[in-house]
């Protein structure tokens, strides 16, 4: 894999001994060295030892145990002295810190590879809480700078794309944050725990942030259709697609033209896909929100109902009563609980089941004859403008009679079923697929359309002749 590639093979080695906190407190504070804001480039071998012996003095160092590939040496003392320079070897050993000579002088640096793993995991180790609105913000403004000017703005469209990257991965993290303290409050039964850990884990570390603005006026996400029509706009614009890709080539972004192609159609798919699916991962975040709450009223409605406060206070009454010389003279409350004990009446008196509905016989009623006559007169007509080839040919036959040929004008038409037939007798050739009737109209008739119209006040149609066939 790449990454072993730019990584010592021994790096987490000091990470994951026995005096890993010892090496945590001092990788934490040589990140400031190198990487703070005055940090000098490459500090000076003594002001490294420096900070080490400064960070492992606010620290108790007699469980100091060996590890397994540290150097040992007979003349490093069991002192505060030894154990710097113990630390200090074992960071350069596994490759946190490389030794540069400056003419007489030793300088010491961080492999920048390792610097920003460094950098990623005291990240992490620090929580701190994203600000949606910035990000959002940010994004925006540079997609509407590659759109007034792609040529110019090419980085703006790739840092947009990155930090679209960092924010969907930031709403992943929060979600599965989330769930896993939903699940730590779940699995805890002390009601007093519970609210203290909803407080501490969940209402300061989540809802504090910028989350709580998602549905307020200055919600951050109210750029999201903007952004998503600014991009889909580059996406299909022949101008952009274009230049874009040269950008990239010019302030070596890419290095090579298919690179470039590659880089701006996946930078354009990203804030496309991350805004378009932002909602979905936004209510998957609601629902284990709303899950959260549901279980600290559950347990606040708890606590309410068994009165934690009760047996003190009866405590605080036996007592007095035991110091008391008469025992009438102290008032008597009017009810010690709050809640009254069971009794007899306490339980829920039981609904009394209803009576069932007495036996009905069903009648039939007689159909009206009004709708039994208009469904008749339905089918009749739909019968009769039904096609049937046997109907086509007795309208032939009687129309035609012995004669061999008959043009269309000289057929008369006397009802609803003739003109139905009239109307398919230029289509004698599709009315094979009806059957034996079909085919056998055929055999005995064909039909050849004529070049002039007839227009009549019922219809109008191109003229044609029907021809009797020889059998």
């Amino acid at each position: 894999m790449a990454l072993f590639k730019h990584l010592p093979d021994a790096l987490f080695a000091p990470l994951a001994g026995a005096n890993r906190n010892i090496y945590v407190n001092v990788l934490t504070r040589l990140h400031a060295l190198f990487f703070g804001t005055s940090a000098a480039l490459l500090p000076a071998y003594e002001t490294v030892r420096s900070e080490i012996e400064e960070v492992l003095s606010d620290m108790t160092l007699q469980n100091w145990q060996p590890e397994e590939g540290e150097e040992s040496s007979l003349d490093i003392p069991n002192t505060q002295l030894g154990y710097a320079a113990r630390a200090y070897r074992r960071l350069r050993q596994c490759g946190w810190l490389e030794e540069e000579q400056d003419s007489y002088r030793t300088r010491v640096a961080m492999p920048p590879d390792v610097g920003r793993l460094l950098g990623n995991l005291l990240e992490i180790a620090q929580q701190r809480n994203r600000l949606y609105g910035g990000i959002v913000q940010t994004i925006h403004n540079n997609i509407v700078q590659v759109q007034l000017n792609p040529g110019d703005q090419a980085a703006a469209l790739s840092e947009a794309a990155r930090q679209a990257r960092e924010f969907f991965l930031h709403l992943r993290s929060l979600a599965y944050g989330l769930r896993e303290v939903s699940q730590r409050l779940r699995a805890e039964h002390d009601p007093r725990i519970l609210l203290g850990g909803f407080f501490s884990d969940f209402v300061e570390e989540f809802l504090v942030a910028d989350y709580k603005t998602l549905y307020t006026r200055d919600n951050p996400f109210r750029y999201r259709a903007e952004i998503l029509s600014k991009v889909r706009s580059i996406r299909f614009s022949h101008d952009a697609r274009t230049t874009l890709p040269q950008a990239y080539l010019r302030q070596r972004i890419a290095r090579s033209e298919a690179e470039a192609l590659r880089r701006v159609d996946d930078d354009l798919a990203t804030l496309e896909q991350v805004f378009a699916e932002v909602d979905a991962h936004l209510e998957r975040i609601n629902e284990f929100r709303a899950g959260l709450e549901r279980r600290v009223a559950e347990a606040v409605r708890y606590m309410d109902k068994t009165q934690p406060g009760a047996a003190a206070r009866i405590a605080r009454l036996v007592a007095r009563a035991a110091l008391a010389d008469d025992a009438t003279a102290l008032p008597a409350p009017h009810r010690l609980m709050r809640v009254l004990p069971l009794s007899s009446r306490s339980p829920r008196t039981p609904i009394s089941p209803k009576r069932p509905p007495e036996p009905e016989r069903l009648r039939r009623t007689a159909p009206d004859p009004v709708r039994l006559a208009r469904q008749k007169a339905i089918r009749d007509y739909l019968a009769r403008r039904r096609l049937d080839p046997r109907a086509v040919e007795i309208y032939l036959d009687q129309q035609m009679g012995s004669r061999p040929e008959m043009r269309a004008q000289e057929f008369c038409i006397g009802s609803v079923e003739d003109f139905v037939a009239f109307s398919h007798l230029t289509q004698l050739s599709h009315l094979t697929r009806s059957g034996e009737s079909g085919r056998r109209l055929n055999r005995r008739f064909e039909v050849r359309t004529g070049t002039t119209r007839i227009d009549t006040e019922w219809l109008a149609c191109r003229d044609f002749t029907i021809t009797r066939k020889s059998t």
